[in-house]
């Protein structure tokens, strides 16, 4: 019976550690996953705050004002007046 009893607590003894190994491994693996979680979110931000800087400087170059800017330095296109035009009357109409 002894020797039956010792097999047991050795297969248990074995167990134990077998189990407390893999609660170590797994402990490592979540403190991973939490640190790739954290720096996944700062990369999140990072993009967020670079589409509001991208959007931003998106609408300001294609404002009506930037692209008569951009015409006229770059182009040299010039805007041009609008003329004036003068209706002479005379007394032959009647």
């Amino acid at each position: 019976m002894t020797k039956l009893n010792n097999i047991i607590l050795l297969f248990l003894l074995f167990l134990v550690c077998f189990i407390s190994l893999e609660q170590i491994k797994l402990s490592f693996e979540i403190s991973r996953l939490h640190s790739n979680q954290e720096n996944l979110r700062k990369e999140y931000e990072n993009f967020k705050d670079n589409n509001i800087k991208l959007i931003t400087q998106f609408n300001t170059n294609n404002s009506p004002a930037s692209i008569e800017k951009s015409a006229k330095e770059e182009l040299g296109m010039i805007k041009k007046k609008a003329k004036k035009i003068y209706i002479k009357y005379t007394d032959e109409e009647n």
